[in-house]
């Protein structure tokens, strides 16, 4: 008699095989994700970059605006050194009493003043110069994509070391897959307490964080009543929202990786509308609280305590925002890393 497993569009012999082919076509592809974002990784140049050509309280200039001052300032100091008489003679009284200057206009700069170094810049004084502060910014596209894929791929690749996932894997893959989006009823999908409201909100922590960290401005927004902020992490939770639905229901889904859904446990299906709404509501919740946690109870206090570089401060920011922590390490960065410090 055929079994199940028979009939699937892979032709496998030995449930073994394809579990082990499976394990390891999920493990090459972490892999290629952590080899591509290493490889993607570009060196971003200082904003600020060192040069010897500066006087106090001026910008960093280019050659040519360094010669043009020098040049500036020496017209400006011979002017000043001329006796009171000579400089008198070049102004001629008018009519309301005041004095005009006299100077012919070849005394003046050839070159315009350059703008300030905000102005240039395009933002506040100190902020990175790709940045742009009159709209949403940059969003780095590639890099979000990478981080998400590694996250979908940790997620699933533990899935497959359950035997409830194991057990599924055989079968049509287009059918099994239609049919059990078509179980999606009701809100509960029997899964615990703790992995329903505690890790699918963590899942869209994370998932949130990544949006975040990849967007050159709600990276760099503190919390707060600002309406750029709470803009910011919205668009998290529809970021959060996206990933979370093709997580349960897209082509590499838990309703198609383990067929979820499609046998009911008890009488009831195990696939809910409850993780469809925690992970990117209670997600975003996460968020904003590490976003509280990181400003009143780490920089306000922790950090000016034991200084932003102790090994204590290290700590306390990895573990008091868990979300944070392990988003930043999808991204290559050390777990306790800040955005705007």
């Amino acid at each position: 008699m055929p079994t199940r497993f028979s009939q699937s569009i892979w032709p496998c012999t030995a449930f073994g095989f394809c579990r082990l082919a499976v394990q390891a076509g999920f493990t090459a592809f972490i892999l290629l994700v952590v080899w591509s974002g290493v490889m993607g990784q570009q060196v971003v140049p200082d904003p600020q970059p060192k040069c010897s050509n500066t006087v106090a309280a001026t910008p960093c200039l280019s050659d040519a605006e360094a010669k043009n001052l020098a040049a500036t300032n020496i017209e400006l100091k011979a002017d000043l050194s001329e006796p009171k008489s000579e400089t008198l003679d070049k102004v001629s009284p008018i009519a309301d009493g005041t004095l005009e200057d006299a100077k012919p206009a070849s005394a003046l700069p050839s070159t315009p003043v350059t703008a300030s170094a905000p102005e240039r810049q395009g933002g506040p004084a100190g902020e990175d110069p790709q940045v742009d502060f009159s709209s949403e910014g940059r969003f780095h596209w590639g890099s979000a994509f990478r981080e998400s894929g590694l996250f979908l791929a940790i997620q699933h690749g533990f899935r497959l070391f359950q035997k409830r996932t194991t057990n599924e894997l055989g079968g049509p893959f287009f059918r099994d897959w239609g049919r059990s989006v078509k179980g999606l009823r009701g809100w509960s999908d029997g899964d615990s307490f703790l992995i329903n409201y505690v890790a699918h909100p963590l899942q869209g922590g994370v998932t949130g964080r990544i949006f975040i960290n990849n967007s050159d401005r709600a990276k760099r927004l503190e919390f707060g009543t600002s309406k750029e902020y709470w803009k910011s992490r919205m668009k998290a939770m529809a970021w959060s929202a996206a990933w979370s639905t093709q997580f349960e229901l897209g082509p590499v889904s838990e309703a198609s990786i383990g067929n979820v859904g499609l046998k009911k446990v008890d009488g009831k299906t195990r696939m809910g509308f409850v993780d469809l709404v925690m992970t990117p509501t209670a997600g975003t919740g996460v968020v904003i609280a590490e976003d509280a946690v990181d400003k009143y109870v780490l920089k306000n206090w922790i950090e000016r305590k034991f200084g932003s570089e102790s090994i204590l401060t290290k700590i306390f920011r990895s573990v008091l925002t868990p979300t944070t922590t392990f988003s930043n390490l999808l991204r290559g960065k050390v777990p306790w890393k800040r955005n705007d410090r």
